[in-house]
């Protein structure tokens, strides 16, 4: 579904193509609607254990999940949790929730021939170290973690998306990128119609998710655009950029990546923050680890 040459698009008509590309993919996960259950009730200050408890004993694979991670040599000690309501209290609420909306997102994986116009398994790992990065900028800067890290974790899902719709074809504009020094997301509109962010926002939104992560998804590449979240989103793009920029094995994707001073303002962050910032990140990223088998 190439719009090649179609410079000049505007708002209404790149969200019409956003929204082609989603009704031509035949295999999209269905709607996380455990996640959102539980974003829900971590924005309750009185939330407790039993509820968490209860909304994840819906999902035996889940369940069962949360019971191997908790056997592992990473998390046990020396016994191991007899039951879920153990297990969520040994790993934690936060850890809990990372692992859902991690296990959901993993399954965008297999997006029907999204493998021929991307490496989504390297997608993914970046995906996660973003989500990681994301939760602790929003963390430094006083914004909820779990917000964070699931608009970190699906920021890219577009990607996904555009790479079932155009297989080679995206190939080739992620290599025609990387050679170029310009961002993805520029030759994607440029050759597409639409960029990555914009098509995963357009999915989200259709899934139910929350504004704020919605918005962050949407915008992560102009955070200014996102009010009232304009803070989120710009915790997704230090994300990015940091997960990018120190993180990445392959380097040559930095070369046309930037991060704006605009959303390290919006934050009330400095550069100067940002080796702080990594060693929380790079600690973070071990309990990580071990939480997600990485």
């Amino acid at each position: 579904m190439q719009t090649e040459g179609c410079p000049g698009t505007n708002l209404d008509s790149s969200l019409n193509i956003a929204k082609r590309y989603l009704d031509g993919v035949a295999s999209l996960p269905p709607a996380p609607m455990l996640v959102t259950e539980l974003l829900t009730l971590f924005r309750q200050p009185d939330r407790d254990i039993d509820q968490v408890v209860q909304l994840i004993s819906y999902e035996p694979s889940l369940t069962a999940q949360i019971l191997r991670t908790c056997n592992s040599v990473h998390f046990a000690g020396e016994d191991p949790p007899s039951d879920i309501f153990e297990a969520v209290s040994r790993i934690g609420f936060y850890q809990v929730y990372c692992l859902v909306v991690s296990m959901f997102g993993a399954r965008t994986k297999s997006i029907d021939g999204a493998c021929e116009g991307l490496d989504v398994d390297a997608a993914w790992q970046h995906s996660v170290i973003v989500a990681v990065s994301a939760a602790a900028v929003a963390d430094m800067a006083g914004l909820p973690k779990t917000v964070a890290f699931t608009a970190g974790l699906l920021h890219d899902i577009g990607k996904l998306v555009l790479a079932s719709a155009e297989r080679k074809t995206y190939a080739r504009l992620i290599q025609q990128a990387l050679s170029e020094k310009v961002a993805l997301s520029k030759m994607e509109r440029t050759h597409l119609g639409v960029d990555h962010a914009e098509v995963g926002g357009e999915l989200l939104r259709r899934w139910n998710l929350p504004a704020d992560v919605v918005a962050a998804v949407s915008q992560h590449h102009q955070p200014h655009a996102a009010a009232p979240y304009e803070q989120l989103s710009a915790a997704v793009q230090v994300g990015d950029f940091v997960a990018h920029r120190f993180f990445a094995k392959d380097t040559s994707e930095i070369e046309g990546l930037s991060l704006s001073s605009a959303a390290l303002d919006v934050l009330h962050l400095r550069s100067g923050d940002l080796p702080r910032l990594l060693d929380e990140i790079e600690e973070e990223m071990e309990k990580v680890k071990g939480l997600l088998e990485m």
